[in-house]
């Protein structure tokens, strides 16, 4: 490709996109939905209501429909089959604290792929300015791109959820305590949650809070429970939660079922912290075998090399 081709392809791109940027904030004519018309009613006691109504869309087609809506379910359909299971992603999402569905996710991942390939384009654009690239690089790169932004953005919210399941687990031991303490004080576990969700910050009080709010709301506490439990799926949250349950089935106190498992919790984060402190040894012994020991060697050895290749 010349370098005329090149800059044909590039100036081709920035047009599309101005277009696109332009056909995008073009206003919807479609009426919303009952949702979206009740949504600013209840945002202040519905996590669902709120993001509706301060969720900017990012869908990476325009909002209005020329068969464009069909595209866009079609692409989603085909990311559904090719990015795994929905349960997985679910909990995902409910780990890392998102307020996005799962088909909001997806087009977030459609978005990303659609930049990438955007990306490899530009590339393939800007490195034909210079060299000829093999012809099947056209074809390959944007397809990279587009892989790494869709499975980029897949792979961020598993780290991001990893880390807050960190977060939560290092956070309970204290909860338990708090809530021990609250009960021991004579509140009730209703009340004792409250008080924690009111004062406490924090991954797993963010948790609890929603608990609190269905409970107000005039959901079951144990139902309430057994959701954080099953959108969760932690299982020291998960054991914590069944042995609250089953003290308040069995009429046991509950204070001193959750100072006992404080105190379980508080092993098990001594018990990760050796794991990880065994683990982090043996990394330390890359550098030292890989890089130290064979620096050091050289050094021990080169001048006695050096005076026997002289003659000495």
């Amino acid at each position: 490709m010349s370098s005329l081709g090149a800059w044909g392809i590039a100036l081709g791109a920035i047009a599309g996109l101005g277009v696109w940027i332009i056909l995008t904030t073009l206003p919807s004519f479609r009426s919303p939905s009952l949702q979206r018309r009740v949504a600013h009613l209840v945002a202040d006691i519905s996590p669902q209501a709120y993001a509706d109504v301060t969720a900017h869309s990012a869908a990476p087609l325009p909002r209005f429909d020329f068969g464009l809506r069909e595209v866009r379910r079609t692409l989603e359909k085909f990311t559904e089959r090719f990015a795994g299971p929905v349960d997985g992603l679910e909990c995902d999402l409910a780990r890392a604290g998102s307020l996005l569905s799962v088909s909001e996710f997806r087009t977030r991942q459609i978005t990303w792929g659609l930049w990438g390939a955007a990306a490899g384009l530009l590339l393939d654009a800007g490195v034909a300015l210079w060299v000829q690239p093999v012809a099947i690089a056209y074809v390959l790169v944007p397809i990279l791109g587009a892989m790494v932004g869709f499975l980029g953005v897949r792979y961020l919210l598993g780290y991001a959820a990893k880390s807050r399941v960190k977060r939560i687990e290092a956070q309970l031991p204290a909860v338990w305590e708090f809530l021990s303490l609250s009960l021991s004080a004579g509140e009730g576990l209703p009340d004792a949650l409250s008080r924690m969700a009111t004062i406490g910050h924090g991954d797993v009080t963010d948790e609890f809070r929603v608990v609190v709010l269905d409970v107000q709301l005039g959901i079951p506490l144990a139902t309430a429970l057994q959701n954080l439990s099953r959108k969760l799926r932690i299982p020291a949250l998960s054991r914590g939660i069944e042995q609250i349950l089953g003290a308040l089935n069995r009429g046991t106190p509950v204070s001193a079922v959750l100072q006992a498992h404080a105190v379980d919790a508080r092993e098990d984060a001594k018990r990760r912290l050796l794991e990880s402190a065994g683990q982090k040894e043996v990394a330390m012994l890359v550098p030292l075998v890989f890089l130290i020991l064979p620096v050091t060697i050289i050094f021990a050895v080169f001048p006695g090399l050096l005076v026997i290749q002289s003659g000495f």
